[in-house]
């Protein structure tokens, strides 16, 4: 039911796998999956590829869309979207000036999203959240994409290092103009 004029905000946590053994596409994994490595098939039918989630994005009429993947190997997801052609990159240039789509992910393609007990959340979540009550503000009151994904790309690892001893680095991917998530 989203509008042209509306920001669409599809939010994941949850189990992610890059399937054959990372080198396919990026999955959502739903609780009835069983198997989440060496089971592709199951992945295939059972799961949301990346490649499906882009394929939903276009279909959706918002002009402004945000997607937050927490999961593990979730850059994965971003995959597709970095390998566009030379004629759908320049209609993304002519569109870019009123819309724009942008991705979060969690962690690298190889790499796990961690979660502490102390946090209540995953690292990425519990990070996301404080820049979403306006932590990721740069003082103008409003949290736009671009701000939290900048706070994101220097929080998580900062929190992941204190409480793993290991720095997990978030990945993004956007195009088109940034967009204020949070109002005053």
């Amino acid at each position: 039911t989203a509008a042209p004029q509306d920001v669409f905000i599809f939010y994941y946590a949850g189990h992610g796998v890059v399937a054959d053994q990372g080198k396919g596409d990026f999955y959502i994994v739903p609780t009835d999956v069983t198997q989440l490595y060496g089971a592709d098939e199951q992945l295939a039918t059972r799961g949301l590829s990346s490649r499906e989630l882009q394929e939903l994005s276009q279909s959706i009429p918002a002009q402004k869309q945000l997607f937050i993947l927490d999961a593990c190997q979730s850059a994965g997801a971003l995959t597709g979207l970095s390998q566009r052609g030379a004629a759908e990159e320049k209609a993304i240039a002519q569109l870019a000036r009123s819309t724009g789509t942008h991705w979060l992910t969690a962690s690298g393609s190889q790499q796990f999203a961690t979660e502490f007990t102390d946090l209540g959340h995953g690292a990425f979540t519990y990070t996301l959240l404080n820049g979403l009550q306006g932590k990721a503000d740069t003082g103008d009151g409003r949290v736009t994409v671009n701000e939290l994904k900048a706070y994101l790309e220097s929080t998580v690892p900062e929190v992941t290092a204190k409480y793993k001893g290991t720095a997990q680095y978030p990945a993004s991917y956007g195009y088109g103009q940034d967009f204020p998530i949070t109002l005053p």
